[in-house]
C-alpha cells in the first residue's frame, strides 16, 4: 500500500451521494422515489444547488458545473411521464439520456441485464458524458438467474457497477423497493441481499410524514447506511402540482398534475424514525407475518439448487430479513421443508435443509 497515493472522497452531493461510488435510493411506492430521482437529474444536468446537507450543526452546499445524466431502466414512459417531469424540476433535457435496450445479432433490442451488458452501459456512460447514472428499478435488470436471497449470488453482480462506477467517476443509484416487513429498523427495509447494503457507500432510505396538507404530501429522506461521512440529518420534501410551463402538456383535470419535488429543509427525525421502526415496534413487527412471509421468499432461493446446512440456511435468512431464529424456523415449518440429520459415526454432526418434492399429478390414464 505504500505506493498509493491518498484523495478526498469526492460528493455529487455531500454526505448523500458519492462519486465513483454506488449508492442506493429506497422506499415505499407512495414516497415519490421516481420524481425524486428526476429531480436529482435536473439538479445535475443544470448545474444547481442541491438542498443543503446540514452534518453536525453545519450547513454544507453543493453545487458543480452542469454534468450529464443517463437513466437506466426506467420503468415510466419517456413521453407522457419521465421527460414532462424533468421539465417541471427545470432539467436541461439535452444533458439526459435514456439507455437504449442493447440488440442481438439480429438487430433485434433485448432486455438490458447486469452483467452481460455492462460495456454497453460503460459506452453510453461515455456518450452521455454522465456523472449521475440512475438505475429504476435495479432488480429489473438482474439475469433471471439471479438469486435475490443470496448474498453470494447479487455481490457476484454488483461488483461489476461497483468496478463501473469507480471507473468512470460517476454515481451511480440503484432504486430499490421495501421488503414487506413494515416496523423493522430502516436498514433491513431494503428488498433482498444484504450485499446490496454491504457493496454500496450510501443508502438513502424515503418515507411518508403526513396526509396531504397546505404544503402538498410530505415526505423525508435519511440516510440509512454510509461509511464515507458523518451522517447528515434527514431531509423533508412535498410532491406538489408542477405549475403552468410552455412546454408541459396540459393534463385532462386539475387532480392529474404533474407532481415536482420541493425540497423543505432538515429534520430531528432518524432513519429508523422515518420509516416507522423506532423503540418496541421494531419488536412488535417481528412478530407478523410479512417477517415470516419474507424469510420463506429467501429461503425458496436458497434451497432452489439444493440441500444446504440449517444452520447455515437460518444465518443467511436472518442477515437477509434481519430477524430472529424464531420466524425463520416458522417459515421452514409451513414450507414443510425436508430436515435430514448427517452422522459422523453414530452422533449427528449436523443437521441440513432442502425444499420438499414437488407434487406431481398421476397422469389419467384412460384419457391418454
Amino acid at each position: 500500500m505504500a505506493d498509493v497515493k491518498p484523495t478526498a472522497v469526492r460528493w455529487l452531493w455531500k454526505g448523500w451521494l458519492p462519486r465513483g461510488k454506488v449508492s442506493i435510493f429506497e422506499g415505499d411506492s407512495d414516497v415519490g422515489k421516481s420524481t425524486v430521482t428526476l429531480d436529482w437529474a435536473a439538479t445535475v444536468s443544470t448545474g444547481r444547488a442541491w438542498p443543503p446537507t446540514v452534518m453536525d450543526g453545519k450547513t454544507l452546499i453543493s453545487q458543480d458545473e452542469p454534468g450529464g445524466v443517463l437513466l437506466v431502466g426506467v420503468e415510466d414512459a419517456d413521453d407522457d411521464t419521465v421527460v414532462p417531469r424533468l421539465i417541471a424540476a427545470g432539467a436541461d433535457l439535452s444533458r439526459i439520456r435514456s439507455l437504449e435496450r442493447p440488440v442481438d445479432e439480429t438487430g433485434s433490442p433485448t432486455p438490458f441485464t447486469i452483467p452481460d451488458d455492462i460495456d454497453w452501459l460503460r459506452k453510453a456512460i461515455v456518450e452521455a458524458e454522465a456523472t449521475l447514472v440512475v438505475i429504476d428499478p435495479i432488480t429489473a435488470c438482474l439475469p433471471e438467474n439471479a438469486k435475490h436471497g443470496v448474498d453470494s449470488s447479487i455481490r457476484r453482480i454488483l461488483m461489476h457497477l461497483v468496478d463501473l462506477a469507480r471507473e468512470m467517476d460517476c454515481a451511480i443509484v440503484l432504486i430499490r423497493h421495501f421488503n414487506k416487513a413494515a416496523g423493522m429498523s430502516a436498514k433491513h427495509r431494503g428488498g433482498g441481499s444484504v450485499a446490496y447494503t454491504a457493496l454500496v457507500r450510501s443508502v438513502i432510505s424515503a418515507g411518508k410524514l403526513t396526509d396531504r396538507g397546505e404544503q402538498g404530501e410530505a415526505f423525508a429522506i435519511a440516510r440509512t447506511v454510509g461509511n464515507l461521512s458523518k451522517p447528515p440529518a434527514t431531509i423533508g420534501y412535498c410532491l406538489q402540482d408542477a405549475p403552468d410551463l410552455p412546454d408541459l402538456p396540459e393534463p385532462e383535470d386539475d387532480q392529474l398534475r404533474i407532481a415536482v419535488v420541493k425540497w423543505c429543509g432538515p429534520l430531528s427525525l432518524t432513519a429508523d424514525q422515518l420509516v416507522g421502526a423506532d423503540g418496541a415496534k421494531v419488536g412488535d413487527a417481528r412478530k407478523n407475518a410479512p417477517v415470516r412471509e419474507e424469510c420463506e421468499h429467501v429461503l425458496r432461493e436458497l434451497l432452489a439448487d439444493g440441500e444446504m446446512r440449517a444452520d447455515e440456511a437460518i444465518k443467511k435468512v436472518r442477515e437477509v430479513v434481519g430477524c430472529s431464529v424464531k420466524p425463520v424456523k416458522e417459515a421452514a415449518r409451513l414450507m414443510r421443508i425436508v430436515k435430514k440429520p448427517v452422522r459422523s459415526g453414530k452422533a449427528i454432526d449436523h443437521w441440513t435443509w432442502e425444499l420438499p418434492p414437488l407434487k406431481i399429478p398421476l397422469l389419467d390414464l384412460e384419457g391418454g
